[in-house]
């Protein structure tokens, strides 16, 4: 090993000087160097992991270190490097599920004698943001599907109230970027879902933002889950579009209520509009679109007065 390639010292200077200054360099690094001659046996040994110890009346072995399980393995990894320039790694769970690599090369000091030097790293951290990674993978895989299943459940339902090819677009349009905006709040809360009363000035703010008092929120401001924050952010893309398309002039449109309270194991969202005068026949006006109640689905009816 070329080792003036790797460091220099002085060449004047006392070796044991050098020795201790690099012995308290390495022990301040808090890095584990361990090194074995070429019949086994501990030179030296610093900065073992907490959850290991060194014997206290005998030499170091990887036994005594270790336990006869990973020593056995440790064995099985070294047993294959007796030439210089051998490399091998082993990766173990230890004490309260941490992690850690064992690194071991065989390679020749200055004295031209085979040495092998392992260093420990704790990998415990590493491990956990993979794992992480992993779950967050399959949650947003799982999402995905069910955003799909609702999308194609909004296609079939758009058309079948759908009379034209263009109709069928507009609908289904809007409700696909009703869904999308519910999906941004979701994403703006790390996935935690999104507030109802958000939700629903969502889509005020989109269709009817020059009049913002047009809608007055009372009660509890329910956090939904993001599963529920999509459904109940499609009933109110419903509830405005229907607001604004058979409602007249909204100048003159009477404040519209939206009240959230308990009643026992279930949430009630009612949506009180006043109905407005019109030439058109009130039963003309009346739409009938799906919603979905926290914790329960069911259909909403036409009405003054309805609940969610």
């Amino acid at each position: 090993m070329n080792l003036h390639r790797l460091a220099w010292h002085n060449a004047e200077r006392d070796e044991s000087e050098l020795h201790d200054s690099l012995v308290l360099a390495l022990l301040d690094s808090g890095e584990t160097v361990m090194l074995q001659d070429r019949n086994r046996d501990y030179i030296f040994v610093a900065n073992l992991p907490d959850v290991w110890k060194l014997p206290a009346e005998s030499p170091p072995t990887d036994e005594n270190l270790f336990g006869k399980d990973l020593s056995g393995r440790l064995a099985e990894l070294k047993k294959d490097m007796g030439a210089a320039g051998s490399r091998g790694m082993l990766e173990v769970g230890a004490g309260n599920d941490r992690v850690f690599q064992f690194h071991v090369h065989s390679t020749l000091n200055q004295m031209n004698q085979m040495v092998m030097k392992t260093t420990i790293r704790e990998v415990t951290a590493e491990r956990r943001r993979e794992q992480l990674l992993r779950s967050l993978l399959r949650e947003v895989s799982h999402r995905s599907k069910n955003l799909l299943a609702i999308i194609q459940s909004l296609a079939g339902q758009t058309a079948r109230f759908s009379l034209t090819k263009d109709d069928f677009l507009r609908k289904f349009r809007g409700r696909l970027h009703a869904l999308a905006q519910s999906q941004d709040l979701i994403t703006d809360s790390d996935w935690r879902g999104a507030r109802i009363f958000e939700l629903l000035r969502q889509q005020f703010d989109l269709y009817v933002p020059e009049y913002p008092n047009l809608i007055h929120m009372e009660g509890e401001n329910l956090l939904l889950n993001p599963n529920g924050a999509l459904y109940i952010g499609l009933a109110f893309h419903e509830l405005v579009v229907n607001t604004v398309s058979h409602s007249g002039n909204l100048a003159y449109h009477p404040q519209i209520s939206l009240q959230c309270r308990q009643e026992g194991e279930f949430y009630i969202v009612e949506w009180n509009e006043p109905m407005t005068p019109s030439k058109e026949p009130v039963e003309a006006r009346r739409r009938q679109f799906w919603q979905r109640r926290a914790g329960k689905s069911g259909s909403l009816r036409s009405g003054r007065k309805r609940r969610i």
